[in-house]
């Protein structure tokens, strides 16, 4: 039997994670605002000669403190995840544990009140609004119970208990707010990388449905002659129409070959991820691929010391090169040559021609859609599918003229910075 290939490790879901997190996250704030209760009573009873009930305090801290260790005992890492009910319920024992604790220590004139608000906010900020409500509910009342203690009697109770209702309110909205405006930021940014992933896969496509337009264009040119040929004059005898016949037959075999070649391209980068490659080894492998499928004589490449350099490439990154040796050798035929030179943190590819050089408009525009020297309508997409090709790559093109014809300069980031140039 085949062994099964042992299935790939999952990847941990993101909102499981989050409310693991969230849930750890409270049973730190809970030890924090223990030991702060804890040196608050120690401070007022040592310090300012307050007379508290130590006692029944420390009875309410020691179940706390057990309820911390055993909500801390329940959080597994890959245990479900905590509901916001659960988190609604501790932070309404938080709130019951406080409010006894502040009746025994003074009710509602104890300063330490304002600490009621502390899980009214972690409920609005972590839980559903439904959710929240009762930890909102509670707190108010549990205040309100606190203003009716013999020690908060006569003492402006009813002023005190307004101004807990109007803050818990306004902080209370205000997280929501502030929770919705994030939430709207949030799925807008996500909108804007779903665009962006559609927008590198129509980039891919162009740039090969580009490379696909130049091959195809050779064999369909000799199949057009050819058929026009017997269009006007007839056919032929038949030794030569036996020959033109096999003739085409290769060419139509030719042009089944790339539409494959570019489907199987397609496929490819749809599940191949970027890799490295060696800088002198790839660009030699570039122009040698597109000699061969566009029956062209090798392009001269003129190599300088460190191209063993590494960069990241990708199979858009071949369709990208590949249309802009067709763009080249298009506008100055058989008059191409190449360098390739690595800096310190950079690989610098340089295509030059003999011809006419770029037009002021796309030299002022690089890269910009429909902008072309050429006067066939449709024209222009090549340069600007290769920029955006090489911007997912972190690289970026330039174009220029020089006195002898066109200059293309590919730059992309070196892998190796602190390796060896020589």
């Amino acid at each position: 039997m085949t062994p099964v290939p042992p299935a790939a490790p999952q990847r941990p879901d993101p909102e499981h994670v989050a409310a693991h997190d969230t849930a750890w996250l409270l049973v730190q704030i809970r030890w924090v605002a223990i030991a702060s209760q804890f040196a608050a009573t120690v401070y007022a009873a040592q310090v300012l000669g307050i007379d508290l009930p130590r006692g029944e305090m420390a009875t309410v801290s020691a179940l706390l403190v057990a309820f911390n260790l055993l909500t801390a005992l329940s959080l597994r890492p890959k245990g479900p995840p905590v509901p916001d009910w659960v988190i609604a319920a501790q932070l309404g024992f938080d709130t019951l544990a406080g409010t006894v604790l502040l009746a025994l220590s003074g009710g509602a004139q104890n300063p330490f009140t304002l600490l009621l608000l502390v899980p009214v906010m972690l409920a609005v900020s972590l839980c559903a609004p439904s959710r929240a409500l009762p930890i909102y509910l509670l707190a108010n009342a549990c205040f309100w119970g606190l203003t009716l203690l013999p020690a908060s009697s006569g003492r402006g109770g009813g002023a005190i208990f307004l101004a807990f209702i109007l803050a818990s309110t306004i902080l209370s909205w205000f997280t929501l707010r502030l929770r919705a405006n994030l939430a709207a930021r949030a799925a807008a940014i996500e909108a804007l990388r779903r665009e962006r992933a559609e927008a590198d896969q129509l980039v891919g496509l162009g740039l090969l449905a580009s490379g696909m337009a130049h091959e195809l264009g050779t064999p369909l040119t000799t199949l057009a002659v050819t058929l026009d040929d017997w269009a006007d004059l007839g056919l032929p005898d038949e030794p030569a129409r036996g020959a033109a016949l096999s003739a085409m037959i290769a060419e139509v075999k030719r042009c089944r070959e790339i539409v494959s070649r570019t489907l199987r391209a397609a496929g490819r980068e749809r599940f191949e991820a970027a890799a490295e490659a060696c800088a002198e080894t790839e660009f030699r492998r570039l122009l040698a691929l597109w000699s061969t499928t566009r029956d062209r004589p090798p392009v001269p490449l003129t190599i300088a010391p460190g191209t063993r350099a590494r960069f990241l490439t990708e199979p858009m990154f071949e369709a990208a090169a590949l249309n802009l040796l067709d763009n080249a050798e298009a506008a100055a035929p058989g008059t191409l040559s190449a360098t390739l030179t690595v800096t310190a943190g950079e690989v610098v590819f340089t295509l030059t021609d003999r011809g006419p050089g770029f037009p002021a408009a796309v030299l002022d525009h690089p890269g910009a859609p429909f902008v072309s020297g050429s006067p066939e309508a449709g024209r222009g997409l090549g340069l600007f599918l290769t920029r955006n090709a090489l911007a997912r790559l972190g690289g970026r093109m330039e174009l220029a003229n020089s006195d002898r014809g066109a200059v293309i300069r590919i730059t992309l980031p070196r892998l190796d910075r602190d390796g060896d140039l020589a």
